[in-house]
């Protein structure tokens, strides 16, 4: 049997922040949703959409649905949200 000992103090890679946008109004804004269709909240995230979609006016909309409710969301769909949108409206777990 060996013991393996690990030295504690290593190095943490800190994420690159890009400076944060300050947007003036969310109307006529490009917005993002990213749900995860877990089956309590289907009902409530529908009357979410079109509330936003008629106070709101966005220009565009970006959906990521997550296929599968307990599955993070694919990273190349939440950089494509961060990159194509003003803002975003996520969903508990997604």
């Amino acid at each position: 049997m060996d013991i393996l000992l690990f030295d504690p103090v290593g190095d943490i890679d800190l994420p690159e922040r890009a400076e944060e946008k300050v947007l003036d109004t969310l109307k006529g804004k490009v917005v993002g949703y990213i749900f995860n269709q877990h089956n309590s909240s289907l009902v409530f995230w529908k009357h979410l959409e079109e509330n936003v979609e008629s106070a709101l006016e966005p220009s565009s909309t970006l959906k990521v649905y997550k296929p599968n409710t307990w599955a993070p969301a694919p990273k190349d769909k939440i950089e494509q949200v961060i990159q194509e949108t003003d803002f975003a409206l996520v969903g508990v777990g997604a």
